[in-house]
């Protein structure tokens, strides 16, 4: 009677403890259902190029004139930003997180439009340049690179048909990404899954280089390409980068400050407003921002 007792108890029980193992995903496919939704219901419109914008990047000259911009039309995140970039120039933006670093990029790439202000490339509105030369002549590298399934080639061509298997291993050997793809049994056909989880940070930012220059960008926006590279090929990046930004206008997201030391011009970012400019030293011996945190990050920071 009793073991008869306990049979029936755990199987009443046994439905109700199926259900709860099966919450954990209910849960998680709810959470993931309302992000989908909210994705596809979002009505935001990229920004619009003006009618008749035909402007071409020839020099990569790039300006900002009292720039305002807000991403939800209110809260201001960039007050009256301006500064110049010559050809050939870099810009470095640092300061902390939240300061306005990324929306600088942001509205300089067109992925949200500025309230008011200018933003001007080789002297043209930014409205009036041609959407696709605007895309092409700027070339972005990020933090953190996203490879595609495929093989290292087709995630340098991303899908342009008009590069050629010549123009790949070029872009390769001057970013200095051939020495370790052909070293790999298949070379640039040797597979890539998704995310290029077979590959190391260092291996996988040095074929986003590769896949930046093979353009040939004017521009290039570089959103702290070094930070989340191992120490075995950091000095290789490091050297890819000073290749790179040789003749291109380059606007950097700096958090390691002693990447932008040889910077042209270095802004100093606190909630969207520029409180500090200038060349390293002469920041430096400013002694006010730029230099508390280089100080901290160079370990004098402390007495």
């Amino acid at each position: 009677t009793v073991y008869a007792f306990l049979s029936y108890v755990a199987a009443f029980y046994n439905p109700i403890d199926a259900a709860m193992d099966s919450l954990a995903s209910f849960h998680d496919g709810i959470v993931s259902g309302s992000r989908v939704l909210r994705i596809l219901n979002d009505d935001t419109l990229e920004p619009q190029q003006n009618s008749n914008a035909t402007g071409k990047i020839t020099a990569g000259e790039i300006e900002f004139k009292h720039v305002n911009f807000a991403y939800d039309g209110e809260n201001t995140v960039l007050h009256d930003l301006s500064f110049t970039a010559k050809p050939g120039q870099t810009v470095a933006l640092v300061g902390h997180t939240g300061s306005g670093k990324s929306s600088t990029i942001n509205t300089l790439l067109r992925f949200y439009d500025f309230q008011s202000g200018q933003i001007l490339i080789d002297g043209q509105d930014i409205r009036d340049i041609e959407m696709r030369d605007l895309r092409q002549q700027i070339g972005l590298v990020l933090q953190d690179p996203f490879l595609f399934f495929g093989d290292i080639a087709s995630n340098i061509r991303m899908y342009d048909t008009t590069i050629t298997d010549a123009q790949i291993e070029a872009a390769a050997k001057f970013v200095h990404a051939a020495d370790f793809i052909e070293s790999l049994p298949n070379q640039y056909h040797e597979q890539v899954i998704e995310k290029g989880a077979a590959f190391s940070s260092g291996q996988r930012q040095l074929i986003s280089f590769a896949r930046t220059i093979v353009r040939n960008p004017k521009i290039l926006v570089l959103d702290e390409a070094t930070a989340n590279v191992d120490t075995e090929t950091e000095t290789v990046i490091q050297a890819s980068l000073a290749k790179m930004r040789e003749n291109r206008t380059t606007i950097a997201i700096a958090h390691r400050l002693s990447t932008i030391k040889d910077a042209d011009l270095i802004l100093v970012l606190d909630q969207g407003r520029v409180v500090e400019r200038g060349t390293h030293e002469s920041l430096l011996a400013l002694n006010g921002r730029y230099a508390d945190l280089y100080k901290m990050q160079s370990g004098m920071g402390q007495s």
